[in-house]
């Protein structure tokens, strides 16, 4: 009898992100299209980065705004088309909207009036 153990690792993650504003872009840099599918872990990176930057302990300052507060978050996919990110109370991952966008600038204009 021949067993074998297949273990599934989810891709690595490979992104570049910045703010501009009130707007936080994420970029896919490679061209799986796999990063939607980790938006929660991709959005724990970018608030621990936060967090080193701003000096906000979520362990210690549970009574303050999350690190992603008030940020509207715009993906760029692997295809070049923007996303909105939705998030939820608590500021963690809870859905895309397609803008079909290739501009930044119209993607941009377009999150600021996503609820």
């Amino acid at each position: 009898m021949n067993a074998s153990i297949i273990t599934l690792t989810p891709t690595d993650l490979h992104f570049d992100w910045g703010t501009d504003g009130l707007v936080l872009w994420i970029e896919e840099l490679d061209g799986a299209d796999s990063l939607a599918g980790q938006m929660s872990e991709v959005m724990d990176r970018i608030a621990f980065a936060i967090e080193l930057q701003t000096g906000w302990d979520h362990r210690t300052d549970a009574d303050t705004l999350h690190p992603l507060y008030g940020y509207r978050l715009l993906l760029r996919d692997a295809s070049g088309l923007w996303n909105a990110v939705q998030t939820d109370e608590t500021g963690h991952f809870a859905g895309l909207i397609a803008l079909e966008e290739l501009d930044y600038e119209v993607a941009y204009d377009k999150v600021m009036w996503l609820d």
